[in-house]
């Protein structure tokens, strides 16, 4: 900490003006580790500075463990944690915050005060470098501000601490004025983003409302004319059901306009009340008959429970959409065969309308969020049922405009309950006419026609040639389905299912070439269905295509990560998707041919290989052998798959199938198989074992090979060996009596030899003779030794 800054160029010690400074200063890095210290804090804190440089300041100075109110670590904390959140200085208030007594006192601690401030150090990059935490020692002010000594003696050092307390809150003052005038700015920025954010609500309602006046004219051009042609078209011809399509989603598209049309008015401030006398109690049992032919279709207990009479003064329409929306909700829902209760009854002077399901019901989480504006209780990206998620908040908004509550919790069936309170009277002063306008009826009939039962029979392959591959189309709007089944029927034979549940069974009962499905469906949803599908090994390969309303990059790279092979968003052109459809069908097409090319050259292979083959499961159970094992043993293939290997082996392979399902790659051995006759066949065995993906044992590969040949081979070899043993000492026998009696004779003669007197010369050649003999006679010897010795040993 050296600089050149002096007048004759010697370098500053900074550190040590540091360190000299006469002030209680505390240098701490990010992680309020200690990295300096001045001589005053030293002396204050009575510490020394090699004892604490390097340590977290609170293992230094803990609070004092005899005081259980000690609050000086928190509050220090708290302040440190301050500045380095907010990169700003703090000040603290006076803090009690005891220092230990060296142990050359009986250690213990000392009732200490200070007055601390803390002030961040950036770095040039603007980065929290250090804290500079600064004390003062106070102890003495509060002793005697506590136990109340001389009063000239308080008042002079009240005086100095006044003194130095308005400097603080002068300070402090500056720090609150700069804090004002932040916050200020913050303030009013937040004003201008929620002006702006205002500007664009508006911006949105008009434009809202602009589209939904554009759209209504063109749809009353659509429905009219349409209209007209069906009254005029026989209702047999294929142009009738044609129309009756577009009608149908000509009116579901008006609902929509509708529903946007209120969301604007509604924003806007512009929706008015229209009051009239109406009999709540007849009001709801005609709404709620609408939907009667649905409850019967898909076989739902629908129950309705009214007064005779119960006079009201309401805003008929938007009463007629309350029921309509919230009936609608709970059959939309609701399963088959499931159970829907409407009640109303007059409680307090208010109408008490519920309505209630045993559907799923709603998760308590989610029960304020549904009545917000284009929101539903599925909010996430695979949503399993469609809608715009305005129906529910409409109803609020509708609620609330005739001064009503709505709220919702859970039926005693476990699915949802709805409860309504509406005033019966109208406000004071309001118009109350006799008669006001009704409920739009094609709004009515177009919602309770989107509740019908759309699954109907699953229809057979349709009428084409049966060699054409077999597309299933998993749709559960009828008319959609209808429409992709005439599409594909064209080139390709179809069936079709109006949910996931029954997308699967006919998936794995009708095994399709292509699977063609939605993804938002009640019930089982489509990317249920592809999970489902995928677990099973026989359609892993199945080409699946998925259909969306839905033009989301998230929703299609998860469709694409959760195997599906194309990703087709509404609407589509019929020739793209012909195309897509027909290239996945013929590339699995060639595959599967490629693959029988191989299968049956894999067969052809293993029927023609010299040497028997298996296929075992990894307790031992033959699933196949070709047919030179069953040769080899005797049986038939069908019969080698009702046995486990060990059991037809006279050696135990058990340990060897487990040493290769760990570290062995393969093993060998020679056994000796039963056969089925009883006799015995002996082989060499290589064992390998198959491992899946996850790197698991999967199944063994046994390679069997006949080396009967070889062990007869070896006992032959072995008797001609005896026999050539036995002759080799036949021989070494005759040879050795021949050589011996020669021997026997020369040395017998030598001995005769030597009774005579015999020259030097003579006496000399004659003891090369015997020297000679004994030679030959040892040689001899050793040859019948190890002859021997060779044949008393195995071969």
């Amino acid at each position: 900490m050296k600089n050149e800054g002096d007048t004759d160029g010697a370098p500053v010690d900074f550190r040590a003006l540091f360190e000299g400074a006469p002030d209680s200063y505390l240098i701490l890095n990010p992680r309020l580790v200690i990295v300096a210290v001045s001589d005053a804090y030293v002396q204050a804190t009575r510490t020394h500075r090699e004892d604490i440089l390097g340590r977290w300041i609170f293992d230094v100075f803990p609070d004092n463990p005899d005081d259980p109110k000690a609050e000086g670590v928190r509050n220090l904390k708290a302040s440190l944690q301050r500045v380095l959140q907010t990169g700003e200085p703090d000040a603290m208030p006076v803090q009690q915050y005891d220092i230990r007594k060296p142990d050359s006192e009986g250690g213990g601690f000392e009732e200490r005060y200070w007055s601390p401030r803390n002030t961040p150090i950036r770095h040039r990059s603007g980065q929290l470098a250090y804290i500079i935490h600064r004390v003062e020692d106070v102890t003495e002010f509060m002793r005697l501000k506590q136990h109340g000594v001389e009063q000239s003696r308080l008042n002079e050092t009240l005086r100095a601490e006044a003194i130095k307390a308005e400097s603080e809150v002068f300070a402090r003052a500056r720090e609150v004025a700069a804090t004002s005038a932040r916050l200020k700015d913050a303030n009013e920025e937040l004003a201008r983003l929620y002006q702006k954010t205002r500007e664009i609500d508006e911006i949105k309602t008009r434009f809202f409302a602009s589209v939904s006046h554009e759209l209504r004219t063109p749809l009353s051009l659509i429905l009219g004319p349409v209209a007209r042609l069906l009254a005029s078209t026989p209702s047999d011809t294929e142009m009738h059901r044609n129309l009756e399509v577009v009608n149908r989603n000509a009116r579901q598209l008006y609902r929509h306009v509708v529903d946007l049309l209120d969301v604007a008015k509604l924003e806007a401030g512009r929706m008015g009340m229209h009051y009239g006398r109406v009999d709540l109690a007849r009001l709801v049992r005609r709404m709620a008959s609408n939907f009667e032919t649905v409850a019967d279709d898909r076989h739902i207990r629908y129950a309705v429970r009214t007064p005779d009479v119960l006079s009201a003064e309401l805003d008929i329409e938007k009463c007629e959409r309350i029921q309509l929306n919230l009936i609608a909700n709970a059959f939309k829902f609701v399963p088959d065969g499931g159970v829907i209760s409407v009640e109303l009854r007059e409680a307090d002077g208010q109408a008490l309308l519920t309505v209630e399901d045993n559907g799923p019901g709603i998760a308590p989480a989610l029960r304020e969020t549904v009545f917000e504006r284009f929101r539903q209780g599925d909010e996430s990206v695979l949503r399993r049922h469609g809608g715009t998620g305005l129906g529910l908040a409409i109803v609020k908004e509708f609620v609330d405009l005739h001064g009503g509550a709505i709220a919702l919790d859970e039926a005693p069936g476990g699915g949802a309950r709805f409860c309504i309170r509406l005033p019966l009277r109208a406000p004071d002063g309001t118009t109350v006419k006799d008669e006001t306008s009704s409920l739009d009826p094609v709004v009515a009939a177009q919602t309770v026609d989107e509740l019908r039962d759309v699954r109907g029979d699953v229809p057979a392959a349709s009428d084409v040639q049966h060699a054409q591959a077999l597309v299933l189309v998993v749709e559960d709007n009828p008319d959609m389905k209808a429409y992709i089944a005439s599409v594909v029927g064209r080139h390709h034979a179809v069936c079709t299912a109006a949910n996931g549940e029954q997308g699967l069974q006919l998936a794995l009962e009708r095994r399709p070439a292509l699977i063609l499905s939605d993804v938002m469906m009640p019930g089982m949803s489509g990317d249920q269905m592809v999970a489902a599908i995928r677990t099973h090994p026989e359609m892993a390969d199945t080409p699946i295509v998925m259909l969306t309303a839905k033009a989301d990059d998230v929703l299609r790279v998860q469709l694409l990560g959760d195997g599906v092979q194309d990703y087709i968003t509404k609407p589509f052109a019929e020739d793209e998707l012909l195309a897509r459809m027909g290239s996945l069908i013929k590339d699995r097409a060639r595959m599967g041919r490629r693959a029988r090319v191989l299968e049956k050259r894999l067969q052809a292979t293993l029927a023609q290989t010299p040497i028997g083959i298996a296929h075992l499961s990894l307790d031992g159970q033959c699933l196949y052998a070709n047919q030179k094992l069953c040769d080899a043993l005797g049986y038939t293939a069908e019969e080698m798959r009702q046995h486990r290997l060990q059991d037809l082996s006279e050696i135990d392979i058990t340990g060897l199938m487990s040493q290769v399902q760990g570290e062995f790659a393969n093993r060998s051995l020679e056994t000796c198989f039963r056969q089925k006759n009883g006799d015995q066949a002996w082989a060499s065995l290589t064992l390998s074992c198959v491992r899946n993906e996850p790197d698991e044992p999967d199944y063994f590969v046994a390679v069997i090979e006949d080396i009967g040949w070889r062990k007869r081979a070896q006992e032959e070899l072995t008797q001609a060996q005896a026999v050539a043993s036995e002759a080799r000492m036949v021989l070494l026998r005759n040879v050795s009596h021949e050589l011996r009696t020669p021997l026997h004779q020369i040395v017998g003669f030598a001995h005769l030899l030597r009774i005579e007197p015999l020259s030097a010369k003579q006496s000399l050649w004659l003891s090369r003779l015997e020297t000679a003999n004994r030679q030959l006679t040892d040689l001899v010897c050793g040859m019948i030794d190890l002859a021997e010795q060779a044949a008393a040993k195995p071969h």
